[in-house]
C-alpha cells in the first residue's frame, strides 16, 4: 500500500483537494478513481517530450499502479480552470522523484480534465 502524505494546502477548498486527489491518482496508477474526469480526447504532455492523447493516456496511468511507496504533496494550487500540484514520490527501491502536475479542466465547475502537462521522471 503506498503511504499518501497530503498537502496542508487544500483546507477548505474543494477545488484544490480535487486537484490533490487527481495528483496522487496519476501518481500511483489509480485509473479507476481518473477515469470520472479524463475526456476522451485528453492530452497528456509530459518533461520528456512524450505526447498522449486519448485512451493512450489511460494506458500509461495504469501502467504506473504498483511502482510507488509513498507520495508526498508539497503544494497545491487552482485558479479557474487550472490547478497545479509538485511533491516527491518514493519508488519501491527507495529512489526520491520530484513531480509537478499541471491540470487544465475543461470547464470552471472542474469535471473533466482536457490536458495534463507533467514534469518529473517517466
Amino acid at each position: 500500500m503506498v503511504k499518501i502524505s497530503g498537502s496542508k494546502d487544500c483546507g477548505n477548498s474543494p477545488k484544490n483537494q480535487l486537484v490533490e486527489k487527481v495528483a496522487i491518482a496519476i501518481e500511483v496508477g489509480d485509473l479507476s478513481f481518473l477515469e470520472e474526469y479524463l475526456d476522451d480526447e485528453i492530452i497528456w504532455e509530459r518533461s520528456d517530450n512524450f505526447l498522449a492523447e486519448g485512451q493512450e493516456v489511460s494506458d500509461l496511468i495504469k501502467k504506473r499502479k504498483n511502482k510507488l511507496s509513498s507520495v508526498t504533496i508539497t503544494h497545491v494550487i487552482s485558479h479557474g480552470k487550472i490547478g497545479a500540484v509538485n511533491g516527491v514520490s518514493t519508488n519501491n527501491q527507495g529512489e526520491k522523484i520530484h513531480f509537478c502536475h499541471v491540470i487544465a479542466f475543461s470547464s470552471v465547475k472542474f469535471t473533466r480534465i482536457s490536458r495534463l502537462c507533467s514534469y518529473g521522471r517517466f
